[in-house]
């Protein structure tokens, strides 16, 4: 029952259109643009008209929706949101205008928008559409620059520039390099399109840090319509990775432990061969080297002889 008198409304005015009069026209601007994601309201005003009671109609023709979609109807009595997620809403105010709110805009919003009023007190009836006002909705991108490898600092980086989510397709984006040469792949800049109409790119490039003293700053600069996007990114020089001078305490080391092992290998093989040993060797050589004086006492002990 809710939607009786809107269909009352709609009704009277299909018959009445052929016994009505054209107004002056109404105020509509050329073209708007907003941002994906905000909100954004397109005013429709008749600056000559007074008009203390008058009916809107807002249709549009683009996006996914067919030509001439009625998004909302505002009457005397109330509005009426004819879409479930009320993304659409309509004011009236009484300078004869309409004002159509948007909220979340997506890229399939973008289209004409046209404003219809009708003022039916009193007769005759007047029908006034404007021109129409063209919404553009555009999507800033968002900007990561890297540089591969990261864990090491070699004489070429792999510089990669990735843009995301941007709208509308036509972009600026280029590699700048402040120290260096830098080579772009061949394939840099080929643009995709996403899934929920927004578009992706990525530039690449191979940066020479050998004859930078300290290393080189690499730039992004991504230009859309108005706004500048920049990202900077740091390569180091290359490191040099020859060997380094090995401290002396340290090849003291190494030669007294092989001279350990060595000997430690000597001993073993004197003990599985029956040899005499280092020790032993040494204790004869000590022997021979003090002789015993037989008057001294110091000679062999008598042995008695057997009967």
């Amino acid at each position: 029952m809710e939607w009786l008198p809107f269909s009352l409304y709609l009704l009277g005015t299909g018959l009445c259109r052929a016994a009505s009069t054209q107004g002056p026209g109404l105020d509509q601007p050329s073209a708007v643009k907003a941002r994906r994601g905000e909100s954004v309201t397109l005013p429709c005003s008749c600056d000559v008209c007074n008009y203390p009671d008058f009916h809107s109609e807002w249709h549009f023709a683009g996006g996914n929706s067919g030509p001439g979609t009625i998004l909302t109807v505002k009457t005397t009595i109330g509005s009426k949101h004819l879409d479930p997620q009320c993304k659409f809403s309509m004011m009236h105010q009484r300078n004869s205008s309409s004002l159509l709110l948007i909220k979340n805009l997506q890229i399939n919003d973008q289209g004409t928008y046209v404003c219809t009023m009708i003022k039916n007190v009193p007769p005759p009836m007047v029908i006034l559409k404007g021109p129409g006002t063209q919404l553009e909705v555009y999507a800033l991108p968002k900007v990561w620059l890297s540089a591969s490898p990261s864990e090491a600092a070699l004489p070429m980086a792999l510089v990669t520039c990735e843009v995301r989510d941007f709208y509308p397709q036509s972009l600026y984006a280029i590699l700048n390099a402040a120290c260096g040469g830098y080579a772009v792949l061949a394939d840099n800049a080929s643009v995709v399109m996403t899934g929920d109409g927004t578009f992706n790119t990525t530039l690449q490039a191979w940066v020479n840090v050998t004859d930078c003293q300290n290393g080189t700053e690499v730039t992004c600069l991504v230009r859309q319509l108005t706004a500048e996007t920049h990202r900077i990114l740091w390569i180091p020089r290359a490191k040099n990775k020859a060997l380094l001078p090995v401290p002396i305490i340290l090849i003291r080391f190494i030669f007294g432990g092989a001279v350990v092992l060595w000997f430690i290998f000597l001993l073993g093989c004197f003990m599985k061969t029956g040899l005499p040993g280092p020790a032993a060797a040494l204790s004869s050589l000590h022997n021979a080297s003090h002789p015993v004086d037989p008057q001294a006492g110091g000679g062999r002990a008598d042995v008695p002889e057997l009967e």
